[in-house]
């Protein structure tokens, strides 16, 4: 290999690694505000949309994982879940 493929490889490298960390932060981020739901009294999460189920499993969900986003995904299913209960 030469220098410069080597470089391209080490550039390469630190740019995922950056990606990963970025993502982490943000996901840790998304977490901390999750978590902050919980000190919500029920009316307020109700006027959300999520229950305290829903935010004790988010905010137990991997580093890798967006708990935010997969909170909303799961307070979506259930709604939709419920709505289809009435049909």
């Amino acid at each position: 290999m030469t220098d410069q493929s080597i470089s391209h490889t080490q550039s390469g490298c630190v740019a995922t690694v950056q990606r990963t960390l970025g993502a982490l932060y943000r996901n840790w981020k998304a977490r901390r505000q999750v978590r902050k739901l919980q000190d919500r009294e029920d009316r307020i999460l109700d006027d959300i949309g999520v229950t305290r189920d829903e935010l004790a499993w988010a905010s137990h969900l991997p580093l890798s994982v967006n708990s935010a986003c997969e909170l909303e995904r799961a307070a979506y299913r259930r709604r939709k879940e419920e709505q289809l209960k009435w049909l």
